[in-house]
């Protein structure tokens, strides 16, 4: 995790050219560069979503029990609350917001505000990976889906396909 705490070693430190040895001189400057780019990293741009498109993964994940605890998946790994949360997901999310979102995974995707919390980890997962699994088109919410179904390059896996049949049909006006 990359932290916007530069060390004192930083601002002593010299790089050696072949030419020159040239010092870090003006730590005030770097540290202001620094704090920027520190506040831009932690004003994420995240998607906006519609609520429907929350409602139709909750329902496929869970029928949106806020109750349903922890179970395996097929992949034996633990998968909890409404909307079936993986660790790596939730850590992948948090590392991304640049903090532990609601607390701790468990907490997050079960405790008693799982549905927004499971939200919000959903959005920092998507902002995180959305363009680097569309190779920086906009993602579009079949990505979205698949990304949440399949992982950081979900949107391209061929397996996420019926993931996306699913939440396609639940969107669909009845």
């Amino acid at each position: 995790v990359w932290r916007c705490i530069p060390n004192k070693q930083f601002f002593n430190s010299s790089v050696k050219t072949k030419s020159a040895k040239i010092s870090v001189m003006n730590s005030s400057s770097i540290t202001a560069l620094i704090v920027l780019l520190c506040i831009a990293a932690s004003h994420q741009q995240l998607p906006s979503l519609p609520e429907e498109f929350f409602r139709c993964i909750c329902l496929i994940e869970s029928d949106c029990n806020n109750n349903i605890g922890c179970a395996p998946d097929t992949d034996n790994l633990l998968a909890c609350g409404p909307y079936q949360i993986k660790n790596a997901f939730w850590i992948d999310a948090s590392q991304f917001a640049g903090r532990n979102l609601g607390g701790s995974w468990l907490e997050c995707t079960t405790g008693r505000n799982n549905q927004a919390c499971s939200r919000e980890t959903m959005l920092y997962y998507f902002a995180r990976y959305g363009r680097y699994c569309t190779n920086n088109r906009p993602p579009t919410l079949q990505d979205y889906a698949r990304i949440h179904n399949g992982g950081p390059l979900g949107c391209r896996h061929h397996y996420t396909a019926g993931y996306w049949d699913k939440v396609r049909t639940c969107l669909e006006p009845r």
